[in-house]
């Protein structure tokens, strides 16, 4: 083989290697989650049902501590610890005062990593637990960016979509919930 052929198959071979090596490199320098963030943040999910539901032993704080202090709820102005705080402590104190106990359950969790953290997104479910027989009230979908922080993951910003042709399977004595479905 001649020196010029030898060169040749060397220079392809050392633009196939680099070609190959910036490939490999590319894909490793996007976002990763390990196991165990997958771990914390489902477990993320699952506690914050808990503290809306069965939080208003206090006064909102275990609720709120679920968000980065500047975490959002929705698209108003319930942004940061306090108002997310206010908001669930005043949920809360219409259930009891209503009579009612809900249970919000999410499901097909689906979680991503994000150049921020990790983006999320699970179905909702809300039963009425105090009806009998028990009934699911309400439903939709939630958006959430979440961030890894000294605290562990937490909720940087959430959205819930419900369900627009959502109508709950109330019982017979139960419709004062919600007057304006028929």
């Amino acid at each position: 083989m001649s020196k010029k052929a030898a060169a040749v198959i060397l220079g392809f071979a050392l633009v196939a290697t680099g070609a190959h090596w910036k490939y490999v490199t590319a894909a490793g320098s996007k976002p990763m989650l390990t196991p165990q963030d997958y771990i914390d943040i489902y477990n993320l999910y699952s506690i914050y049902t808990r503290y809306t539901d069965m939080g208003y032993g206090d006064d909102g704080t275990n609720y709120a501590s679920m968000f980065t202090p500047d975490g959002s709820f929705g698209t108003g102005n319930r942004v940061g610890r306090e108002a997310n705080k206010t908001a669930i402590h005043n949920q809360q104190g219409g259930w009891v005062r209503d009579g009612r106990s809900v249970r919000h359950t999410t499901t097909n969790i689906v979680v991503v990593p994000s150049p921020e953290g990790a983006r999320g997104s699970a179905y909702l479910l809300v039963f009425n637990i105090t009806a009998v027989p028990p009934f699911p009230e309400d439903g939709g979908v939630y958006d959430d960016w979440l961030v890894k922080t000294n605290e562990g993951w937490k909720f940087k910003k959430r959205l819930y979509y419900r369900n627009p042709t959502f109508k709950p399977g109330m019982p017979q004595g139960m419709d004062f919930l919600f007057p304006t479905i028929k």
